[in-house]
């Protein structure tokens, strides 16, 4: 949030130097008709908001003509990757379960035998 402040503020400041470096500079344009004595910084906000406009329209354009079925296509592609990277998942949270139970069955056979091991002793019945 501070950044995005900070940066606002920076670029403020660059247009109050453009505008302030270049209020007395001017050009001469053409358009269908010249015009003469226009100042930069008019041509600049003008071509900036020229390219705005242009690429809105290309935006808008574009999402007019996407078809629906193929933005069906999209999002049955896009719920396919999802499935198959939970299925991944899955499967490697699988694997780890299997490893780790692995390793508790080795650990407990391994307790079994050293303990079967050590009641080797003989029990009689002293026959009382």
């Amino acid at each position: 949030m501070i950044a995005t402040l900070i940066i606002l503020i920076l670029i403020v400041i660059f247009l109050a130097f453009f505008i302030g470096l270049n209020i007395s500079n001017a050009c001469t344009f053409w358009f269908f008709k010249t015009y003469e004595n226009v100042p930069v910084v008019t041509l600049a906000f003008i071509a900036f908001a020229a390219g705005v406009i242009v690429a809105l329209l290309i935006v808008l354009i574009t999402k007019l003509k996407l078809p629906y079925s193929a933005g069906v296509e999209y999002d049955q592609k896009k719920a396919e990757k999802e499935e198959k990277l939970k299925d991944k998942k899955l499967r490697k949270e699988i694997k780890q379960m299997e490893a780790k139970n692995k390793k508790n069955r080795k650990a407990k056979d391994n307790v079994y035998a050293q303990s079967s091991s050590s009641d080797n002793t003989i029990i009689t019945n002293s026959g009382e």
